[in-house]
């Protein structure tokens, strides 16, 4: 017997039944653009439309579950009108019978009159161009439109139910107490994953469950700032909206993470996904004219954050910068550990482990401040023998030696929450999971030991022609400081800060008794001071000078450059200087060193500088030597 479809489905679903839920027939489906969407034609067997899958939708066909011929069940959907053109954009649906003979001999449906059209559904702000919907010139339209609402925390979509969305209601100072006008009537209150450029009128109702730290920049149009965060729905919408210059001064103090805020008279703009994570297709640009209202009472109905976890064995099978939650008990955290990037700057390092129910386990990377905040924290819980949950918002893959999981500018980490999953898994891991036996996805490290660490001796720099090559050698020494120049140990340094960095530029002394700073191109009355320290360093292989700038010096002797010099040349208290200076000889360190070869002048020298300098700690220096002898 063939399947029944929805007599008149075609019809009622673009007169504005959303609640209908028809049985439909897929008689055309086709990828668009780059095939990140997919575009079909459906029918009710005696009339066709076209239509655009979410994008959640998109493992359907590429499993094969949805093709030609497929009868389905349209479960939660929405509709655009396009220059007169109604588009059907599928949210979900039921694929009732795979294939299946094409069903009655459907036509496509006829132009839609303004009449025919629920008025809650018009769309005024159409685009004055002529736009094709069979793909035979110009680009699908439709293939611009976001609908894709994130998952809740069990996978499953959310609920959509445009139709009970409330009419937003602007503040006092902007509501119009006269007549109103065309195009002045209050926008109405939609999902965020139905927000498409498209509409010119629109408002959503959504939590900041993330807000970024403020950003400087500096490019050809001079200097700008800039910030965003994210917003969610009661319906799992998620999106980012982001403000630059002026807009920041206005909404940086405004917004705040957890609120809840009525937003409207933003524009949208292609999300840039090398910088957005978020599912959306598009991403908010607040201007002077947009309201962010905050919502006195709180919407119960939006949660406080939406995940969608993966077990440590899926990321295993997960392309590179792909960006996903995970859960897991933390059961080793490394040092935190100085790293120098590629475009020169030091940032802080930290390695846990995580494991969980899967079987397997993997490295999470702590970058920058979260190595001194929550990875701070997380190390004395595990040195103390307890080992805490630990869920990760938003962390980015890299499949560099194996899987592992890194924090980025939008991960957020939750220590011990409060989730059923976090419940789940201390529960699994108190009643034996600690004993079992986990199975690393990441490369095997030894824990306490940073990640890509060299170890050499003195003796090897010149033996093995270390710095010699096109790129500079990075190697870790353990060994003493002998001996430290202490006539020139630092030098006059610009305070003047470039965005969120201090110039540190050489500054020179002129008539009036100010420094001046060429770079800056500026006066002021006082100088700050950062170490320049040449030293001796020795093992029992040999010695050699390195020198020492400001946090690595800050490291070794134990107080600032600016301390010192005062205690010198300000307060001539040279007992104190020399006892400073006496403290540091002798002292045993893991010197992280750049070894790289310079011209100066017409000779080539080694340059040896000290990245970091830290204390040996005993017992991680004691598990290293161990780890030796068992390779041995």
């Amino acid at each position: 017997m063939p399947p029944i479809l929805t007599v008149n489905g075609i019809s009622k679903v673009n007169a504005g039944d959303l609640n209908l839920k028809p049985v439909v027939q897929v008689i055309e489906l086709k990828a668009v653009g780059s095939g990140e969407r997919y575009r079909i034609l459906v029918s009710d067997g005696s009339e066709t439309q076209q239509a655009l899958l979410a994008t959640q939708l998109n493992e359907i066909v590429k499993g094969g579950r949805l093709k030609i011929g497929s009868v389905v069940q349209l479960l939660e959907y929405i509709c655009s009108t396009v220059q007169s053109r109604r588009i059907i954009v599928v949210l979900n649906l039921e694929v009732i019978i795979v294939e299946n003979e094409i069903i009655g001999n459907p036509k496509l449906l006829s132009e839609v009159q303004p009449s025919f059209l629920n008025p809650s559904t018009t769309n005024n702000s159409a685009p004055s161009k002529p736009v094709s919907l069979n793909g035979a010139s110009g680009s699908h339209p439709a293939s611009r439109f976001n609908v894709n609402p994130s998952t809740n925390q069990s996978g499953n979509s959310n609920n959509f139910q445009p139709t009970v969305q409330p009419s937003y209601k602007p503040p006092p100072n902007y509501r119009n107490h006269g007549a109103i006008m065309k195009n002045e009537a209050p926008p109405q209150v939609i999902p965020i994953a139905a927000l498409n450029p498209y509409q010119g009128r629109w408002a959503i109702k959504a939590r900041v469950t993330s807000k970024g730290d403020l950003r400087r920049y500096n490019n050809a149009r001079g200097d700008g700032k800039v910030f965003s965060f994210d917003l969610l729905d009661s319906d799992g919408g998620e999106i980012r909206a982001t403000c630059f210059n002026v807009v920041v001064d206005r909404f940086y103090d405004v917004v705040e993470a957890g609120k809840v805020y009525l937003i409207s008279k933003g524009s949208l703009k292609p999300a840039q996904k090398n910088f957005n994570h978020l599912s959306h297709q598009w991403e908010i640009f607040l201007e002077a004219t947009s309201i962010v209202e905050l919502c006195p009472d709180e919407d119960s109905s939006i949660p406080e954050q939406q995940f969608n976890f993966r077990l440590i064995s899926e990321i295993e099978n997960t392309e590179n910068n792909s960006i996903l939650d995970v859960i897991g008990i933390v059961t080793a955290v490394n040092p935190s550990a100085t790293i120098l990037r590629k475009n020169g700057m030091e940032t802080q390092r930290r390695i846990l482990n995580l494991k969980d129910i899967s079987g397997k386990s993997v490295e999470l990377t702590l970058w920058g401040d979260f190595c001194n905040r929550e990875g701070r924290d997380l190390q004395e819980m595990v040195d103390s023998g307890f080992f805490p949950v630990v869920a990760v918002k938003a962390g980015k893959v890299n499949d560099f030696s194996g899987k592992s999981v890194g924090t980025i500018s939008a991960t957020q980490l939750f220590i011990n929450p409060n989730f059923p999953e976090a419940s789940k898994l201390r529960e699994w891991f108190d009643e034996g999971g600690r004993n079992i036996a986990s199975q690393s996805i990441s490369k095997d490290a030894t824990p306490g030991i940073p990640r890509n660490e060299v170890r050499k001796n003195v003796s090897q720099i010149k033996d093995e022609g270390l710095g010699r090559g096109e790129k500079p050698d990075w190697v870790t020494i353990k060994g003493t400081i002998s001996f430290i120049k202490t006539d020139n140990f630092c030098y006059t340094a610009c305070p003047l800060m470039i965005g969120d960095k201090q110039c540190s530029k050489k500054v020179t002394k002129v008539g009036n008794g100010r420094w001046c700073c060429d770079r800056c191109d500026k006066e002021f009355e006082e100088c700050d001071y950062r170490y320049l320290l040449q030293a001796q360093v020795q093992d029992h292989t040999g010695v050699t000078w390195v020198t020492a700038f400001q946090e690595s010096g800050e490291e070794i002797l134990g107080c600032s450059a600016k301390e010192l010099y005062k205690i010198k040349n300000e307060e001539n208290d040279d007992a104190r200087f020399a006892e400073i200076i006496r403290l540091s000889i002798f002292e045993q360190y893991l010197f992280k060193l750049k070894i790289k070869e310079e011209l100066y002048g017409d000779e080539q020298r080694l340059k040896i500088t000290v990245i970091k300098a830290e204390k040996v700690n005993p017992t991680m220096e004691s598990r290293y030597l161990l780890d030796l002898i068992m390779k041995m």
